[in-house]
């Protein structure tokens, strides 16, 4: 859109140049030809003066002969002049109309994006062999160019229509499909936004929300499958989603609940039932060792070396102003962190709990590993990638299971 604009200005521009550009030349123009019409008056009014003072004797015919001659010279080197001007300003017209031309075509095919408008077209033209191919299944193979050319199709036709629920729903799957979560989650929100009792768009969303079985997704999917079962309390379907949800956020009472629902309307051995139960005996198991509320972690008191404290201090009361505090695997390849904090740093030092809870991904997590970097970065955003001028420090733990450990880690490295 910035660009759409600046190219607007930019036409503008041209456009405004070939209006005012010939009328400021037509003055100039007149100017001109005002002195020049001037001076040929006068070589004119010149050359009949000398024939009046030859009649009267003041000067000589040999004199005047010669101031003829000259006078006549000047009037035809003033008219060569005026024609070379006439030239050079054709010349510049000519110029003004082929840069003109030349940029406004340059800027029209840069901001109409034909190739896009064709591709647009070209889309919306197989709409129906791709909703055919990819939402009724006809048999054929979806490729992921389908999923893109589908995408584009429903963002055209949302552009259209902003409140389509239906719209925004089917965008929301072809991202999950294309994993792209941020973009599909977005999708789905809108979707829910205009059509809050929609069960198809709950469970639509549900799904893509436990696709990527990240911790924060899930908790979002829990919430969204409850507004489900609102609608559709004997719904089977949301109850077995609910017990895989609850099963993965350790949540025993909802996973049993809802287990209890549909464990006797699958196969023993079905994967899903299978993993609820292990999940449920593995749940009980902890109850049954007094061990359930005692979770895994640390309690980290951070602090900073002295010359980053005055460093700190000196950038405007601590900036950067984003602290995270995350563990990953000791000795793996696995650099992902089993566990991650972000908050707003407002001073040092301070302490930060960090325990299973703080997942990213709820098969991965503390309980899953031995011992952990623990990590604390100071940053300039809420990006967790390193950035120059940022300030890390770091120490290497052991995990101890149901228990929360204590450590202290000095922040002492600024990033290069």
């Amino acid at each position: 859109m910035n660009i759409f604009w600046l190219a607007a200005v930019l036409m503008l521009v041209v456009v405004l140049i070939l209006l005012f550009y010939p009328v400021w030349k037509k003055k100039q123009r007149a100017h001109h030809d005002a002195f020049v019409l001037s001076n040929t008056n006068l070589i004119k009014q010149r050359l009949a003066e000398l024939d009046e003072e030859f009649a009267q004797g003041v000067i000589s015919a040999k004199h005047k002969e010669q101031a003829q001659k000259e006078l006549k010279l000047a009037l035809i080197d003033e008219q060569y002049t005026q024609a070379e001007h006439v030239k050079k300003q054709q010349g510049v017209y000519i110029l003004v109309f082929v840069v003109a031309l030349v940029v406004g075509g340059a800027l029209y095919q840069h901001v109409s994006q034909l190739d896009k408008v064709q591709r647009l077209a070209e889309t919306q033209a197989r709409i129906k062999d791709l909703t055919d191919k990819i939402i009724v299944g006809n048999g054929e193979q979806v490729t992921p160019q389908d999923l893109f050319d589908f995408a584009l199709a429903i963002r055209s036709r949302i552009s259209q229509n902003p409140e389509d629920a239906t719209g925004w729903m089917l965008l929301g799957r072809i991202y999950s499909s294309l994993q792209q979560t941020e973009q599909s989650f977005e999708a789905f929100e809108k979707a829910l936004a205009l059509a809050p009792d929609s069960i198809e768009i709950l469970s639509s969303y549900a799904q893509a929300l436990m696709v990527p079985n990240e911790i924060d997704a899930l908790r979002r999917a829990k919430q969204v499958l409850a507004q489900w079962l609102v609608l559709e309390p004997d719904s089977n379907n949301a109850a077995l989603m609910m017990s895989l949800t609850a099963s993965q956020l350790n949540d025993l009472a909802t996973t049993k609940r809802y287990y209890a629902k549909i464990v006797d309307l699958l196969p023993e051995n079905n994967p899903a039932i299978v993993q609820i139960r292990t999940k449920i005996e593995e749940l009980e198991g902890r109850v049954a060792a007094g061990t359930a509320d005692k979770p895994t972690g640390f309690l980290v008191t951070i602090t900073a070396t002295d010359p980053i404290l005055q460093a700190l201090a000196a950038e405007n009361q601590l900036n950067p102003t984003v602290l995270f505090v995350f563990a990953r695997a000791s000795n793996s390849d696995n650099r992902m962190p089993v566990a991650v904090r972000k908050m707003e740093l407002t001073k040092l030092p301070l302490q930060v709990r960090l325990t299973e809870q703080d997942a990213m991904l709820a098969n991965y997590t503390l309980n899953n590993v031995d011992a952990v970097d623990l990590v604390v970065r100071l940053s300039f955003d809420d990006v967790v990638q390193t950035k120059i001028g940022e300030y890390e420090g770091s120490i290497t733990v052991p995990v101890i299971p149901t228990t929360i450990t204590n450590h202290t880690i000095i922040v002492d490295k600024e990033i290069k």
